[in-house]
């Protein structure tokens, strides 16, 4: 199966559920931070603490790196609809993304990688080529 970017919420659910994440997920770096915050904030317990670092261990994480700046600048003004070349649809309003959101869209641009959420945060940004899939 050709691999696959989770956003957090979906790792989240199979963390809750103790299920393991399919063999071709991986996420974002950004992901792994959403993730720990979560933990802490909401106090998780030592077991799905000791768990979700499991999965984080197994699945690769992709970097923020040089290659992410410029995916992450077109999502962000494309957000705000100030990307001359493609301007907003008709009837779509600007909106400003989270700016770990817009690491998590410009990881999956910049690799072509489906999206897979569970959230409606990304889905305006198809006429730049991202692929959101739900589950």
């Amino acid at each position: 199966m050709p691999p696959i970017l989770f956003d957090t919420n979906l790792v989240i659910a199979h963390i809750r559920q103790r299920r393991l994440l399919p063999l071709e997920v991986l996420f974002s770096v950004v992901v792994t931070g959403e993730l720990e915050a979560f933990a802490l904030k909401i106090g998780w317990e030592a077991s799905k603490v000791t768990f979700m670092r499991q999965l984080l261990d197994y699945h690769p994480q992709l970097e923020i790196s040089r290659v992410l700046v410029a995916p992450y600048a077109r999502v962000d003004a494309y957000s705000q609809g100030r990307l001359p070349e493609l301007p907003l649809p008709s009837g779509m309003s600007a909106r400003n993304m989270g700016k770990n959101d817009l690491w998590i869209a410009a990881t999956a641009l910049h690799f072509e990688l489906p999206l897979h959420t569970t959230d409606r945060d990304f889905d305006h940004l198809g006429p730049l080529g991202l692929r959101v899939v739900r589950p």
